[in-house]
């Protein structure tokens, strides 16, 4: 019975690494987007290489939108109202921990460098 969860997990890790990760010419390991939570059915990502303003992606299985990590508003997308009020539930309670993903994630030519607080 362990052994079964063991890859159950194993394998879940193994499908995150593929769908965040790719592999340059060169033979890098990129990650090209960081999952950050799931709220229910809700995937939250930040992506290394991002434009302005900072921000972070949220995906369903039909929807998706991007909401500023600064202050919680929407830019981009849409979803349904009670989706959103979990989003910005989320963005209230883990501000300070978006930031930080964000700040982490930010290559040296990022055209958005790290959110100074």
């Amino acid at each position: 019975m362990a052994l079964s969860e063991d890859l159950r997990v194993l394998e879940r890790n193994l499908k995150m690494i593929i769908e965040y990760t790719t592999i340059t010419p060169d033979g890098k390991v990129v990650e090209t987007r960081q999952l950050v939570a799931r709220v229910d059915n809700i995937k939250l990502e930040i992506y290394p290489n991002e434009h302005p303003p900072p921000h972070f992606h949220v995906n369903l299985s039909s929807f998706c939108a991007s909401f500023s990590i600064l202050d919680g508003e929407q830019l981009t997308g849409s979803l349904k109202s009670k989706d959103l009020k979990k989003v910005k539930k989320f963005h209230k309670k883990n501000r300070d921990m978006l930031i930080e993903v964000w700040n982490d994630l930010r290559p040296s030519d990022c055209p958005v460098g790290p959110i100074k607080r």
